[in-house]
């Protein structure tokens, strides 16, 4: 591949000491998100539709099957933790991006629920290697970067994922509505391939240590009053440690659990009255499409108004909840469901910037590892507890999110009483 000196650093505008204390690559974090999660939205619907409405398995067997490799990720960040300290940040995100592919093939040839359920157990295990890395790489950036650049990598590393999102869920949508769901899968398993090309050009973790303890030891040297913490501390931004970091993990088991039963329910909808299947892929972007928006805002949002934001997105999630078993009309429906993306984007970016905050105040992987291990928890459970409920009747799931969300929010009041409206 060559010396690494000769490639340049994915970079925003001018570089200097100020703005960035070591060089970093961040483009290919960037390019594994983006393509991660362009092929893996085309190939969980269309997997999801396929056994749903062209294999008949049941709501709970369908809730169990999706939540597999969710709730495995529940461990996979324990396992990925032992896995990174034997090989490192770079050979650990490898080793992972060359399995999927061969797990997403395996998928595509047998629908038995028992050899689903193992494959995709071994799926949601690897995941747990690959995005707490991505998350650690992200804390240590902002650990030496400028507040302005530690935002600027903040705000495309969500950007990245999330318009390979979207932009997945539309080409997903053109393939399953011109030919099938089936067609679909093929297509993001020919994609997945890309991950392990892109990982190849992510910097060996002794490049990365060496320059980064080379310049500070040089600022050290003009500078001796200046210690490590401090230059991390003056170049970093971490004032949304002023939140308790359970605020973070409470407000990040909501966002799941919420975006779980929405994407959930809706094809089971969908079912009821008939529809063809592809209309979940134009809800699902709708709802990305929300997301995106509500990351950005939040990312742009002065600090005082963060949590007013989290309060006022779980008030809408509990009310379009209400208006669900209220109306029952797949249309009112369809638009209620496409619009809840904005409020669960809001939820998902105060939380993130929490956990990622505290990460780099306290040079640590433990909180990323913590947030991967709430999200599969979240989006890992409320499916099978939707399968199972919806069997009865679907509208169970949405009294299920109104307890749950309203007892978060009394929660998540509680624990931000003593966070000032004019604070910073």
């Amino acid at each position: 591949m060559g010396s690494t000196e000769d490639t340049p650093s994915f970079q925003y505008g001018d570089a200097d000491r100020d703005d960035n204390l070591f060089s970093y690559r961040v483009w290919p974090i960037f390019m594994l998100s983006f393509c991660r999660l362009f092929f893996i939205s085309i190939f969980e619907r269309a997997f999801q539709n396929y056994i749903y409405f062209d294999q008949n398995v049941s709501e709970s067997m369908l809730g169990i099957i999706s939540s597999a490799p969710l709730i495995a990720y529940i461990f996979g960040p324990i396992l990925g933790h032992f896995i990174t300290k034997k090989l490192g940040i770079r050979n650990s995100i490898i080793l992972s991006v060359i399995s999927t592919p061969i797990l997403i093939g395996a998928q595509m040839i047998f629908f038995e629920p028992v050899y689903l359920i193992i494959i995709r157990v071994i799926n949601g295990l690897l995941l747990g290697v690959f995005w707490p890395n991505c998350y650690n790489l992200l804390s240590r950036w902002q650990s030496v970067s400028s507040d302005k650049k530690s935002n600027k990598n903040f705000k495309n590393f969500n950007f990245s994922w999330n318009l390979g999102f979207i932009s997945g869920l539309l080409v997903g949508y053109l393939w399953a509505f011109s030919l099938d769901d089936y067609f679909a899968m093929t297509f993001a398993f020919v994609i997945s391939f890309s991950l392990p090309l892109f990982s190849l050009f992510l910097k060996k973790e002794s490049e990365l240590n060496h320059n980064k303890h080379t310049v500070i030891g040089r600022i050290q040297e003009d500078n001796p009053q200046i210690s490590l913490k401090s230059i991390s501390k003056q170049n970093s931004n971490h004032k949304m440690i002023a939140y308790p970091i359970l605020f973070s993990w409470v407000a990040l088991l909501v966002y799941a659990a919420s975006k779980s039963v929405f994407r959930f329910s809706y094809p089971v909808f969908l079912k009821l009255s008939n529809s063809p299947s592809y209309f979940t892929y134009l809800i699902q972007l709708s709802i990305q499409i929300g997301q995106l928006g509500g990351l950005t805002w939040s990312n742009s949002m002065k600090f005082s108004y963060k949590k007013i934001s989290v309060f006022g997105s779980l008030v809408m999630i509990l009310s379009s909840s209400i208006a669900i078993i209220l109306v029952q009309d797949i249309i009112y429906i369809s638009i209620i469901s496409a619009s809840v993306g904005l409020f669960i984007g809001l939820i998902q970016g105060t939380s993130l910037k929490i956990m990622i905050d505290y990460g780099a105040a306290n040079n640590t992987k433990k909180y990323s590892t913590l947030n991967e291990i709430i999200k599969g928890i979240g989006f890992g459970l409320t499916p099978i507890a939707a399968g199972f409920m919806a069997e009865i009747n679907i509208l169970w799931v949405f009294v299920f999110l109104i307890i749950l969300g309203s007892s978060i929010l009394i929660t998540l009041i509680y624990l931000s009483r003593n966070i000032k409206m004019n604070s910073h």
